[in-house]
């Protein structure tokens, strides 16, 4: 098993606090679909996207799990008619570029998940 070290790099631990307390704060204020524009939707899949880049470099396990995150924004981008973004999905497999296998659309979580239930 790998172990994530204890410690973080310089900087590190701080922006990864300061990342989660301002996506709270956006969630509090993104009460509704009435809420977001499609700049500030645009602007917070960048902030994923970006976000799934440094973490892939956490763990092994993370950089799969955050490959599989870059094509959902990817998907999420297309189905919005959003601009591609300016990160790769390849971008989370390290530097051989393999092709990845196919992923299957991505499932309507609106449809199904109440997001009371997380408050």
């Amino acid at each position: 098993m790998n172990v994530l070290p204890t410690t973080a790099g310089p900087g590190v631990a701080e922006q990864a606090e300061a990342l989660a307390d301002v996506a709270c704060e956006l969630h509090d204020v993104a009460i509704t679909s009435a809420s977001w524009s499609a700049a500030a939707v645009e602007d917070a899949v960048e902030a994923m996207e970006t976000t799934a880049l440094a973490l892939a470099v956490a763990h092994p396990d993370a950089a799969a799990a955050m490959l599989a995150i870059g094509q959902q924004l990817a998907q999420l981008r297309a189905r919005l008619a959003l601009p591609p973004s300016e990160h790769s999905a390849a971008g989370c497999e390290g530097a051989d570029h393999e092709e990845q296998p196919d992923v299957p659309p991505m499932p309507r979580i609106l449809d199904t998940v109440a997001f009371d239930s997380f408050a």
